[in-house]
């Protein structure tokens, strides 16, 4: 054997040796071990949560959870995973295991503005409107050109009446939106509740020149225009509203606010043969034919007034509109003490309204039942002390008796 052969042999040996005495991983290399696999777990959870999110947008709530589920197994330190799983449970009504879900989320991510948003609709969901306010302003701290935090938050103080608190909450943080048409409809319909008509004009005009084609926008701003008494206005709106509405319900109501409109405007022939379209359409509608009735009892068609009442009897014999309008149209004939059975039957339903209460007294004085009118007056007097116009019959009444 020569010399180079036996240095290959020990080459050779040495190696084997060294091999068998290193049998173990080192330190290094079972660090290195995990990181690998973390990150494989990484990226294999992040399919699990791809494939859980299509699911969910997809409806499929049941494949979502499971992917979401095996993915968490994987990663529990992802603020998205606990998201979305929360709204998992959220569109399955478990709101308990939802709110665990997103504080869990919040925990890992203080920062998530999603977290927070969804917790407030958890919030909201209970009846617990402070909180889901509160929840939404903290999204909206972090998520501060989101305007969908802010209309959450407004949208809560709404739905529970506190509309001072909307004003103030649109005034303070609705400045970084001026240009979000959305926001503009809620202060307008914000200042419509507080019925500061020409501010919700102002800010519903805002809201359609930003959006022009959202038809509640424009529904909104005609019902403002005609709080505002801008009659022309409100008809030009209701005109750009029949253009686009198609829905059979929602014609109903346009012809309705076209009518009232022209009321509003003094332009009472026109609202009648608008009404007298509405009821011929829609024979069943009780408040059309209320609104028929007295519109036609203000341009003196009696005829008119004797078919209102006696459908609204027909329709709703438990309200006192239909019992008033024949009332009215029986004085109209001077048929007073029929008038006076017409206008007690509808006192009789509406006991605490002074308009059934005033006519019954009137009709008695003309019927010459005087005794009968001044304790009609006197009752009327008693509820309405400031009321001059009531002070004034009973006097005259009273000098009758006397």
């Amino acid at each position: 054997m020569n010399r180079i052969t036996t240095l290959t042999i020990v080459s050779s040996l040495g190696i084997l040796i060294g091999a068998a005495g290193c049998s173990g991983p080192t330190k290094r290399g079972i660090e290195a071990r995990k990181a690998a696999s973390a990150r494989f777990d990484s990226i294999r959870s992040r399919v699990d949560f791809d494939q859980a999110d299509q699911a969910f947008r997809a409806g499929d709530l049941i494949t979502a959870k499971r992917h979401l589920e095996v993915a968490i197994s994987k990663v529990d330190e992802d603020a998205d995973y606990w998201v979305l799983l929360g709204r998992v449970y959220l569109e399955n009504g478990s709101l308990g295991d939802a709110s665990k879900s997103f504080d869990r989320a919040h925990e890992i991510d203080p920062l998530n503005a999603d977290a927070c948003y969804f917790q407030g609709i958890v919030d909201q969901r209970l009846d617990r409107a402070n909180e889901a306010v509160e929840h939404y302003l903290a999204a909206l701290e972090i998520a501060e050109d989101n305007a969908g935090m802010l209309i959450a938050a407004v949208d809560t103080l709404i739905s529970e009446e506190r509309f001072e608190d909307a004003d103030r909450l649109l005034k303070d943080k609705g400045v970084a939106f001026r240009e979000t048409a959305a926001i503009h409809h809620l202060a307008g319909r914000v200042a419509m509740f507080q019925e500061n008509w020409s501010d919700a004009v102002d800010h519903l005009d805002r809201a359609v020149l930003l959006d022009d084609e959202d038809q509640w926008m424009l529904e909104d701003l005609a019902r403002a225009q005609l709080g505002a008494h801008r009659t022309t206005d409100c008809l030009r709106t209701i005109d750009r509203l029949e253009e686009i509405v198609t829905d059979r319900i929602e014609e109903r109501e346009l012809l309705r606010l076209r009518g009232r409109c022209l009321v509003d405007g003094g332009r009472l022939r026109e609202a009648r043969e608008v009404f007298l379209d509405f009821t011929n359409l829609n024979p069943e509608d009780v408040a059309g034919w209320i609104e028929f009735g007295l519109v036609c009892l203000e341009v003196g068609d009696h005829r008119r007034v004797v078919k209102s009442g006696q459908r609204l009897v027909v329709l709703e014999p438990d309200q006192f509109e239909g019992y008033f309008l024949l009332g009215q149209a029986a004085l109209e004939e001077r048929s007073f003490d029929d008038a006076v059975t017409l206008f007690r039957r509808a006192a009789e339903i509406e006991p605490d309204r002074n308009e059934p209460k005033l006519a019954l007294g009137m009709a008695c004085e003309l019927a010459g039942r005087y005794a009968e009118a001044y304790r009609v007056f006197a009752e009327l007097a008693a509820r309405n002390p400031a009321d001059t116009r009531v002070r004034k019959l009973l006097t005259g009444v009273g000098d009758v008796l006397d």
